[in-house]
């Protein structure tokens, strides 16, 4: 379902409530030229906001429960409300009774959020049936690979071949006859590798079953969708430079950094408590060093800056060089200091680092730059994530648990991408929902993370000190 389609649901839904309490209150359509006005208004300012508070994306379902969708949905509706009776004051003769007015609300609230509830849960109940289309050895690898995951939502019916007279037990038919085997098989979606829109003999099919009405997209945007990540095996820079087709500078330059800073503000006074703590427990069980530790990371586009957190090791704890920090249970970590990484607490000094501009709320964790030099030799498009301010949150650390290999890296660049393509108001305030979750719990834990698509071929992995983790980064040398 599009955008456009739910949004103009909502609308109609909405109008249509009202146009019903208003037969209800006067027995007959009555004085509907004159109430068409503050209606429509109504119905326009709830499908605008609804779209500005993301409430028809996907990220609106992707991680949050419908208790916040809901609320979301709440602040919408009262906008909408708010429209109805300010257009009513400005022509008087347009104003809706209380009577009227409030059969509308109690018609409308309810069918909307019903209408939302499917939404919401549409794929849970109703799966997307899905074709593939997969010849080839790497179409075929990556056909099975999405048919092992089954993500949520997803039905694969089978596949399509293109040229050969494949007599597979899940072959659907050809491509070529893509239309009776849609009606045939009741095909919601048609997904083919990138490479397939550069086929002389692939594309104008796909391009007629679009033009037809059907939906058809590459397998990367399919995994986007359902998974919330893109799997760094299919990323190719034409994806890349599509990813920032609609620039962003607005809500990156002015909304971001004005939420950044009076948030910051506002979290210190608040924080200032856990913060006394923290500092005691510092000095308590290692008196002998600093309170603060600072360090070396790789901020927006390459640039270096200080990083600044309470002190949770011991003073000699990278008296060897930096070191891969195994967690809350890293022998070099002081006793206290495990509650101080386990709850943040030792990350409450970053708040500086937001308001001097270093970082932002959201976006990828910042790096050492010898771990950026290692990691960008391992992974492909790994500068990326360089692109936007780091974060003292993110998508890669509240969708992901700590990790240790060059494999858990390039599983938290696959949703740090897919943050640079969708970033948004919504997408933020998400994270940071999450974000609180996953701190009260005292962090993700590796028996939590659901199955992923598998690379093609598989990625190898590693021991190697590769990254800091978004729960608990290793110490500076003293």
């Amino acid at each position: 379902m599009s955008i456009a389609r739910r949004g103009s649901r909502d609308g109609l839904l909405f109008v249509f409530c009202f146009l019903a309490a208003n037969y209800v209150r006067f027995q007959t359509f009555w004085k509907l030229d004159h109430y068409l006005l503050p209606i429509g208004v109504g119905a326009l300012i709830l499908v605008t906001a609804s779209y500005i508070l993301g409430l028809y994306s996907v990220e609106s379902r992707g991680r949050s429960r419908f208790f916040v969708h809901g609320l979301f949905f709440s602040l919408a509706f009262l906008a909408a409300f708010i429209a109805v009776i300010v257009v009513g004051y400005v022509d008087f003769g347009t104003r809706v009774g209380r009577g009227f007015m409030l059969l509308g609300l109690t018609t409308a609230y309810p069918s909307l959020m019903l209408h939302h509830w499917v939404m919401f849960n549409k794929h849970r109940f109703a799966p997307e049936r899905v074709a593939f289309v997969a010849e080839t050895p790497s179409e075929l690898e990556e056909y099975q690979s999405l048919r092992e995951l089954k993500p949520r939502g997803i039905e694969i019916v089978g596949r399509l071949s293109v040229r050969e007279s494949d007599r597979g037990s899940d072959v659907l038919g050809r491509l070529k006859h893509a239309g009776s085997l849609i009606t045939r098989h009741k095909i919601d979606r048609i997904v083919f590798a990138d490479w397939r829109l550069g086929d002389p003999y692939s594309r104008p099919l796909l391009r007629q079953l679009r033009y037809s009405g059907m939906t058809c997209s590459p397998l990367i945007s399919l995994c986007e969708e359902y998974l919330q990540y893109v799997p760094l095996h299919l990323v190719t820079n034409e994806w890349l430079m599509h990813s920032e087709s609609a620039p962003r500078d607005f809500y990156f330059r002015k909304l971001k950094r004005t939420f950044d800073v009076l948030t910051s503000l506002m979290l210190l006074i608040l924080l200032s408590g856990p913060l006394l703590v923290g500092m005691a427990i510092v000095k308590i069980f290692s008196p002998d060093g600093p309170l603060f530790f600072t360090q070396e990371r790789i901020g927006r586009f390459g640039k270096k800056f200080k990083i600044l957190k309470l002190r949770s090791m011991r003073t000699d704890a990278e008296v060897n060089g930096p070191q891969w920090s195994s967690g809350t249970k890293d022998p070099r970590v002081f006793p206290g200091g495990k509650l101080l990484r386990q709850y943040r607490i030792d990350e409450i000094p970053q708040l500086f680092n937001i308001l001097r501009g270093d970082m932002s709320f959201v976006g990828p964790r910042p790096e050492q730059p010898a771990f950026v030099t290692k990691l960008a030799e391992e992974l492909a498009f790994y500068q990326e994530r360089h692109m936007i301010h780091p974060g003292l949150t993110g998508w890669a650390q509240v969708s992901y648990p700590y990790g240790s290999t060059t494999d858990d890296a390039r599983c938290k660049l696959e949703y740090d991408l897919y943050y640079l393509k969708h970033a948004g108001i919504v997408f933020d305030l998400l994270i940071l929902l999450d974000t609180i979750r996953v701190v009260l719990i005292g962090g993700m834990k590796k028996e939590t993370q659901k199955p992923r698509y598998l690379a093609t071929p598989t990625s190898k992995t590693t021991s190697v000190p590769v990254m800091s983790s978004p729960q608990q980064d290793a110490a500076a040398a003293a």
